[in-house]
């Protein structure tokens, strides 16, 4: 420990795992567990042999008793009416006999093996007390099968053990009860010695343990002291072990790395300062690279508000018609695809009008060009003017127009479409102009086909509305 020096006291708190507690445990567990491992081992051994040589005991008995019952005229006894033969009475009153002899043996049997299991031959408790002649044995199917040798049996209707008559031509066989309640006693010794032994071994473990545990704590807590010292830039006293082990080589190492820390602590004080003067012109960098970059991000976003603004006014210039100012024919192919797409997905439906005025090459040659301009320039006007707030309306193509209306049957659309072809055509399309006429061809898109047939079907519709004679509305299927 420290030279000259009192432990210093714990500091670690009494709910956690320290790492003597651990090296306790440990020491402990392991102990436990050889303890317990060759308890087992020894134990199951010993029991095993116990085991072993009752067995033999109890097959010596049965096979003594199968040779002093010895061959007998036993075919002739067969069922309860035998009890009287003198077949019968000969061979009860020999194995009763018998039974009487060896103490060891309590009760025995003589079995027949038939085509339906095992009968019963005689018993030597009588045909009242026990089995009658011809009786079956419950279990002799599975503790009695082929080939009739002497065995040890897992207490087969109270017998626990069997062998074969000599002369019964593999047919005959004794079944034995033999008491071993004295094995009980001896493993009851058995087991107690093994707890005993077992508990010394905890015992002996418990103290090992300790002791590790203690020497381990007391060796930790000079560490502990010497860190804290090294910790608070004290240079107290070397840590010394007497021991000639790892500990000791980690207390060398623990007094060259105090050393080595004073020597850098003297050489960081330098660097601090350095540093400092480093910081303060890197900090003035900082700054001036900051003012450049802000001006040239206050440059970099108007450039970019300024390219998203014509990019906005372009994409709507190529989707505009530049005289009546509705979509062009791409822009509202644009809009017929995403209708669509947006009328399979939620399972609705619009409607598709395709609008054409009536004689206009007349109104041009009539007119002039100019006033065919400000037609159409009215008529897109007043188309507009009567958009919903999901409607789409656009300059098809010439004199024709294209409107959408999403949400609206075929039978509101053709309501709707005649109440604006006759608002337009009672009275001039504007003032001092000429009075027009419109032909409109109605479709409906429900999702069953594309947009190209749903258009063809309005374009139909306003064919035969021009054929019908003009100015009305043709609803398409």
């Amino acid at each position: 420990m420290f030279a000259n020096a009192p432990p210093a006291p714990t500091i670690a708190s009494r709910r956690r795992l320290t790492i003597g507690r651990r090296l306790f445990y440990t020491h402990l567990l392991v102990a436990l567990l050889v303890a317990l491992s060759l308890g087992a081992y020894l134990h199951w051994a010993a029991e095993s042999e116990l085991k072993r040589a009752l067995n033999a005991r109890i097959l010596d008995n049965a096979t003594l008793a199968a040779q002093a019952t010895g061959p007998a005229p036993w075919p002739a006894v067969m069922g309860p009416n035998d009890t009287q033969s003198p077949e019968y009475l000969a061979l009860q009153s020999q194995i009763s006999t018998l039974t009487e002899r060896n103490l060891a043996i309590s009760r025995l049997l003589v079995v027949r093996r038939g085509s339906d299991g095992m009968r019963v031959v005689a018993d030597s408790a009588g045909a009242v007390s026990g089995y009658a002649p011809g009786d079956s044995i419950i279990g002799s199917d599975v503790e009695l099968a082929l080939p009739l040798a002497p065995r040890v049996l897992n207490r087969t209707g109270g017998f626990n053990a069997l062998a074969p008559l000599s002369g019964g031509q593999d047919e005959h066989a004794v079944l034995v009860q033999i008491e071993i309640d004295d094995i009980s006693e001896k493993l009851y010794e058995l087991r107690r010695n093994s707890a005993l032994s077992f508990i010394v071994a905890v015992a002996l473990a418990l103290a090992m343990s300790a002791w590790l545990a203690l020497s381990a704590r007391r060796v930790l807590q000079g560490f502990a002291a010497r860190f804290r010292q090294i910790a608070e830039g004290e240079s107290g006293q070397r840590l010394e072990l007497r021991a000639d082990d790892e500990f000791s080589d980690l207390a060398v190492a623990l007094e060259d790395m105090s050393a080595r820390i004073n020597q850098s602590h003297s050489e960081r004080e330098g660097a601090v300062v350095e540093l400092k003067a480093a910081r303060d012109r890197l900090q003035e960098m900082v700054r001036e690279r900051s003012a450049e970059l802000d001006k040239l991000n206050v440059m970099l976003r108007s450039e970019i508000e300024q390219r998203c603004q014509l990019e906005a006014a372009l994409a709507e210039a190529a989707a505009t018609d530049t005289m009546t100012l509705l979509l062009n024919r791409r822009g509202m192919l644009e809009v017929l695809d995403h209708a669509a797409e947006q009328a399979r997905r939620q399972h609705g439906a619009f409607t598709v009008l395709i609008a054409d005025i009536d004689h206009f090459k007349r109104i041009n040659d009539q007119y002039g060009h100019q006033v065919g301009d400000q037609v159409l320039i009215a008529i897109g006007r007043r188309f507009k003017a009567s958009l919903g707030h999901n409607d789409a309306a656009a300059r098809w193509g010439g004199e024709e127009f294209l409107l959408l209306w999403p949400g609206v049957t075929v039978t509101e659309a053709e309501k709707r479409a005649n109440e604006l072809r006759e608002a337009i055509g009672s009275g001039p399309i504007f003032a001092g102009g000429p009075q027009v006429t419109l032909s409109l061809g109605i479709a409906e898109f429900t999702g069953l086909d594309t947009v190209e047939r749903c258009v063809n079907r309005a374009d139909k519709a306003l064919y035969r509305a021009k054929q019908e004679g003009r100015n009305r509305v043709h609803v398409g299927v």
